[in-house]
């Protein structure tokens, strides 16, 4: 309504016509509202039928890029904010009704913890938790989507987009279109192949920047470090390589070197010594990096369940021979972990019997007072069956004086990719080490030419180096592409293995610089499963990571314990290795006007892989396309107090969708 029209209603309404003016009749404003009105909703007919709509996302097939029903919380132990599904807890969403024993319907199931994929501790989260706190389980994102996009714009790759569902047509999905009309998708490695029509060769599929980084991962945020942890002697993840010329902040979140830092002679006491050693075989041993900078060196340790036992204590584990807490990194995905309890026929709430040991009451005496408290195991959701060689570094990167170089090194196959950047004119030169043969370092110019501060990444994925400053890419005229050496026959070979220096990937370097360091961040990329109708495994490797768990379980019979362990030895022991590296590969042709959909989180995403247990094809036809998805305009609401209300909006989480 106008304030025209809303002065006249009031004017009719109290009577107030002024002296000398034409009253207004009664009539002639109803009309006018009426006409208001209806052309407010023809066009908002008119906008949501061709322009845009807003959606609710149900399910977490496109976490984290997207949250379906979940449970938002902060981690007790580092703090960091993480989400994990709570689609269980939904009738609709699971079309599974409890009943008692009377034929009456029992309660949904709840969902009572999820781990953290920061520091990996499992969070207990139910209504009887010992610190009476309220979790709220949260309803799906809620976005607006552009009906218009595919009237005037070709489908485009790497767009989240919303579409028919080709078995029920009356439903609507959301996922990533990965494949385009006219191509064969190859998924190999957690990423992207095609080959066009006429085209005799598969080639990789690279993301666009928003994309690349919208659908990367967290590894590591030193943000959340815990010197609680580290005073008890747990190692760090990061670690100085350089004998003390890095120095470490008193929060253990910051690095600073200066360009004259002396070699330090000081040593770890004995017992420290021993206990990293414990925790980090060979770690003082010498390796193939250059050694004229002064590293810091990130090492991607794990805690296992049984270690957060006595690391929530401020104690540390037990020392069992070999080490399961250094591992290679996985397509572990925290939005996956959730511990489920579901009610049994007397009403009763309780877990499934194959994960009945995963959530225990353990009791312990501190400063003489009895403590109490739920203890959480992993499920094998929680466990990632994938190693993830395509990674990033970020951090914000202080220059105090332009001088001297500042190095990024990343390792994929035991083979170092390295940025380094020139300080005095902000040069910087990607290349790969031993590799110049076949791939020649070539130099951009970036914007660190002068002292200040710079927000930097260094990412090798898709098989190309990127270098991000300031949230601009730097252009190195496509030569930062080396999927040629890729081939079967070529030097970095993509069914090459890790190696053991893969256990910790990611190096920061100086040399003769003045500078600070600090949000220090380790990501991963998307991890895509080869999945079809045949195999449906989460795990891509021809050999399971879990063909051993026999071999370490009682009676040849295994429980969720057994495979978490399983799967930590598997990827901590390089012996186990020979088939890492060779996984499945699963092929999709598309003709005209057929796309592939993906979901962003593989391991729990319905989409074109599976399609067939359907009986339809794996493609979705151009008429069943509706728009692309444009924002997310309500994220879940926060939480008042301790109350079940969620209404205040959460600005910080509403969001472009990429």
């Amino acid at each position: 309504m106008s304030d025209a029209i809303l002065e006249k209603v009031v004017d009719v309404a109290t009577g107030a016509v002024a002296a000398g003016v034409t009253p207004v009749s009664g009539v002639r404003v109803v009309r006018e509202y009426m006409e208001s009105l209806i052309i407010a909703l023809v066009l908002a007919f008119f906008f949501k039928a061709f322009a845009a709509e807003a959606y609710v996302i149900p399910t977490g097939s496109m976490a984290t890029t997207l949250m379906g029903r979940h449970k938002d919380v902060n981690c007790e132990m580092c703090g960091y904010q993480f989400p994990f599904s709570a689609s269980e807890e939904s009738e609709d969403l699971t079309g599974t009704i409890y009943y008692d024993y009377d034929g009456k319907p029992l309660p949904s199931p709840r969902v009572v913890a999820g781990t953290c994929p920061q520091c990996r501790h499992t969070m207990y989260v139910g209504q009887d938790n010992v610190d009476q706190k309220t979790y709220l389980t949260f309803n799906g994102d809620r976005i607006f989507v552009n009906k218009s996009q595919f009237d005037f714009n070709k489908p485009s790759r790497w767009h989240v987009t919303v579409f028919r569902y080709p078995a029920k047509p009356q439903i609507n999905y959301i996922k990533r279109l990965i494949g385009l009309e006219n191509e064969t998708v190859r998924i190999e490695h957690g990423d992207i192949f095609v080959k066009r029509t006429g085209e005799e060769k598969f080639e990789i599929q690279r993301k666009p920047l928003p994309q690349l980084l919208a659908m990367m991962r967290i590894v590591d945020d030193n943000d959340y470090v815990m010197p609680e942890i580290l005073q008890a002697g747990w190692t760090p993840r990061w670690n100085d390589k350089s004998d003390g010329n890095w120095q470490l902040s008193a929060d253990y979140k910051s690095f600073s070197i200066s360009a004259d830092a002396a070699k330090s002679t000081k040593t770890d006491s004995p017992e420290f010594a021993q206990r990293k050693q414990n925790h980090l075989p060979n770690a003082n041993k010498a390796d193939e990096v250059d050694g004229k900078e002064s590293w810091l060196e990130y090492s991607n340790i794990v805690p296992t369940s049984d270690d957060w036992f006595y690391l929530k204590q401020r104690r540390l584990p037990p020392v069992f021979e070999g080490s399961s807490n250094l591992q290679l990194v996985t397509d572990f995905v925290g939005y996956n972990t959730g511990i489920v309890k579901r009610p049994d026929r007397s009403g009763a709430m309780r877990l499934e019997p194959e994960i009945s040991t995963q959530l225990m009451t353990r009791s312990w005496i501190n400063d003489g007072e009895p403590q109490k408290e739920y203890f959480c195991k992993k499920t094998a959701n929680g466990l990632g069956m994938n190693w993830v060689g395509d990674l990033a570094a970020s951090l914000k990167l202080n220059v105090k004086k332009t001088e001297g170089n500042f190095v990024l090194l990343l390792v994929k196959g035991g083979i170092n990719f390295r940025c380094n950047i020139d300080l005095t004119n902000g040069a910087a030169t990607i290349s790969i080490d031993g590799q110049d043969e076949f791939f020649e370092p070539v130099t951009a110019q970036t914007p660190i030419r002068k002292a200040g501060s710079y927000d930097v990444m260094f990412c090798n994925i898709d098989e190309e180096l990127r270098l991000i400053v300031d949230g601009n890419e730097i252009d190195f005229g496509k030569k930062n592409r080396y999927d040629k050496c890729c081939d079967a026959e070529g030097v970095l070979n993509r069914n090459r293995p890790p190696t053991e220096r893969d256990l910790r990937p990611v190096r920061i370097g100086a040399k003769n610089a003045a500078l600070d360091i600090r949000q220090i961040r380790v990501w991963r990329d998307m991890y895509y499963i080869a999945c079809d109708e045949i195999n449906r495994s989460h795990c891509d490797l021809l050999e399971s990571p879990l063909h051993f768990v026999h071999d370490i379980s009682p009676n040849g019979s295994y429980s969720n314990d057994d495979i978490e362990k399983a799967v930590n030895w598997f990827f901590s022991h390089k012996e186990y290795w020979r088939t890492l590296g060779r996984t499945r590969r699963v092929e999709f042709k598309l003709d005209k006007n057929q796309f592939l959909m993906l979901g962003d989180n593989s391991a729990k995403s319905k989409d074109s892989r599976l399609w067939t247990e359907d009986r339809i094809p794996h493609y979705v036809d151009r008429n069943m396309l509706i728009g692309e998805a444009l924002y997310v305009y309500w994220p879940h609401g926060l939480q008042v107090g301790k109350t079940h209300f969620a209404i205040i909006p959460n600005f910080k989480k509403m969001r472009r969708i990429y």
